[in-house]
């Protein structure tokens, strides 16, 4: 019965995969500058983003080896000790060769997600130089949890004794497992739309020089997303459920009339919050009854950023940028010091990630006054194609920005 509980716990961890790193920071420069460009004095923007991610096939371990999610078990005699009295009353009869042929089946276990967010940002040029923005995500999630037997098992196995009393091992007995002896709520469909967490952030142009700048943009991030119901297994958070404070240094070059370059490096750092949470007692099947307070201490990251821009055109750029982050282990402090260790366990990832934009702006044409309106219109896609601990997927992008 571990195995199969295990089974299902490992298809839990790969849809929470998948919104844990559903994140994306919007930039407010304007279409078409440089990273280091801010929005003139009284100038004002209005940005909308909509993205998408891909079927999610696998993850990176912490070895940094990529693995498929491919998740099934065999429930043997080994799987089913304990279950009931009776079980392990015929268990006990079967000879060595009957008890290893023993089988009540193979099952399989599968998720599929539906997955989007869209996010709406403002900034506001205080001066020609100071550049305030907010945006916040809404997300839109939806987990179907599918476990089915693929062979059925054999009622008897080399003998006469027919298991009329043996409970039979399917979906009604998982369930039941989970929600009369774990407390969790039942398994299978949940979907739920809700806003992610707020970011606020300054940003000041430090220098501009002919053909280069420099900026850095200070803020903080509030937990204004929706938070993880510890009694649904297959509920993922919206947001970490803290504070972040971050602070962005950066800066570009124009190397010619088409090529740039520009890079630039976040810090944040997250703030300790306390909160109710499951304290596992058991690292291989982390799934438990018990409840306890636990203060949590979510890795601080830093990713770094390259990106090169080409200018096809007054009003298209193309761009190719390359992202690494780093996010350190996790820290829990709980009454459970083993569940504090199972928890903190394989949080430290590394994420290397590919991106290609294109962008085309009215900007040129609105100043020939050729166009009523500035705006800019971005496509993009993006690949984790390497990391720890993390999951691989793609990721498509469409963004609106409005400037008046």
């Amino acid at each position: 019965m571990l195995n199969f509980l295990k089974l299902t716990q490992k298809i839990m961890d790969i849809m929470k995969f998948i919104l844990t790193f559903f994140t994306y920071i919007l930039y407010l420069n304007i279409s078409n500058a440089a990273y280091y460009d801010t929005l003139p004095a009284g100038v004002r923007n209005i940005t909308y983003r909509y993205i998408q991610t891909g079927e999610i096939t696998g993850s990176y371990g912490s070895s940094g080896n990529f693995k498929g999610y491919n998740v099934n078990a065999n429930i043997n005699a080994d799987s089913i000790k304990g279950v009931n009295a009776a079980v392990d009353t015929y268990l006990g009869t079967l000879s060595a060769t009957d008890y290893a042929n023993f089988s009540f089946g193979t099952f399989q276990g599968s998720a599929t997600s539906k997955v989007s967010a869209q996010a709406i940002g403002a900034g506001y040029g205080v001066t020609n130089r100071l550049t305030v923005y907010g945006f916040v995500p809404f997300y839109s999630a939806q987990v179907d949890l599918k476990i089915e037997r693929t062979q059925k098992g054999r009622n008897n196995v080399g003998t006469a004794i027919q298991l009329e009393n043996l409970p039979d091992v399917d979906v009604r007995l998982i369930q039941s497992l989970f929600v009369n002896y774990y407390h969790y709520q039942p398994l299978g469909r949940w979907k739920a739309t809700d806003f992610g967490d707020t970011e606020l952030g300054m940003m000041y142009q430090l220098k501009k020089w002919s053909n280069a700048g420099a900026l850095i943009n200070i803020g903080t991030v509030a937990p204004t997303g929706r938070k993880d119901n510890p009694d649904i297994l297959q509920d993922i958070a919206f947001g970490d459920g803290q504070w972040d404070a971050f602070f962005e240094w950066g800066g570009g070059i124009i190397l010619s009339s088409n090529w740039s370059l520009d890079n630039w490096t976040r810090y944040t750092y997250q703030f300790p919050y306390s909160t109710t949470i499951r304290t596992p007692d058991s690292s291989t099947f982390p799934v438990t009854a018990n409840e306890g307070l636990a203060q949590i201490k979510l890795g601080n990251k830093a990713q770094t950023n390259l990106q090169a821009n080409y200018k096809l055109s007054e009003e298209w750029t193309t761009s190719l940028t390359y992202s690494f982050e780093y996010i350190e282990p996790s820290d829990y402090k709980s009454s459970d010091p083993i569940a504090d260790t199972i928890l903190e366990a394989d949080t430290e990832k590394i994420t290397h990630t590919g991106r290609l934009n294109l962008g085309y702006s009215t900007l040129s044409l609105y100043q020939q006054k050729k166009f009523f309106v500035p705006v800019s219109f971005n496509l993009a896609v993006q690949s984790i194609f390497a990391g720890k601990n993390v999951p691989k997927y793609e990721r498509a992008d469409f963004e609106i920005r409005l400037f008046f």
